[in-house]
């Protein structure tokens, strides 16, 4: 070991740690699914020359669109396995391209959130303004968290809104 890398690392307590495995998500794109395990193996180039290392148990690969998904994907010795669904950084990403199956979830967990409040929309003490502001923080935020990444259809709009306004009626009690 050189003495450059030797110094590097993090202490906790009496122990140094030299070697650090992060348990970080990377996504790649590629237009061209053929050039899958070329840019796997320089990815696993790139990371090693920072110590870091690709656990291929884990990694997937996805195609996002029309285009049929890849069985699997060879990267030197390692195989790749393919996906049609995958969950990153909390929102469901589906082959498809469309978001109706991450908005069916958000509006579940949402719904979870406006049940897990019900005695808040049930407190006279409380203004209807307050209200409002709880539920634009607490459910609005959770159901459209990764919205922006949606490709929105009409049918999807009026889910949402349909949703929207029965939580309003909830708070309201009508």
């Amino acid at each position: 070991m050189s003495q450059c890398s030797s110094a590097l690392g993090t202490e906790v307590g009496q122990w140094k740690f030299t070697d650090q495995i992060y348990a970080d998500d990377t996504a790649l794109f590629t237009s061209d699914a053929t050039n899958w395990p070329s840019l796997l193996k320089m990815f696993d180039s790139a990371a090693a020359t920072m110590g870091l290392h690709t656990s291929w148990t884990k990694t997937r690969v996805q195609n996002l669109g029309a285009r049929p998904s890849a069985s699997l994907v060879d990267v030197g010795n390692e195989q790749v396995k393919s996906v049609n669904r995958f969950t990153y950084l909390g929102s469901d990403l589906d082959s498809s391209g469309y978001c109706l199956p991450e908005i069916l979830r958000r509006i579940g967990i949402a719904s979870s959130v406006v049940g897990r409040l019900d005695n808040v929309w049930k407190q006279c003490r409380l203004s209807l303004q307050t209200k409002l502001r709880i539920y634009t923080s607490c459910v609005q935020s959770t159901l459209l968290h990764g919205a922006d990444t949606w490709t929105i259809l009409r049918a999807d709009g009026k889910q949402l809104q349909a949703f929207h306004m029965q939580c309003q009626r909830r708070i309201l009690d009508i």
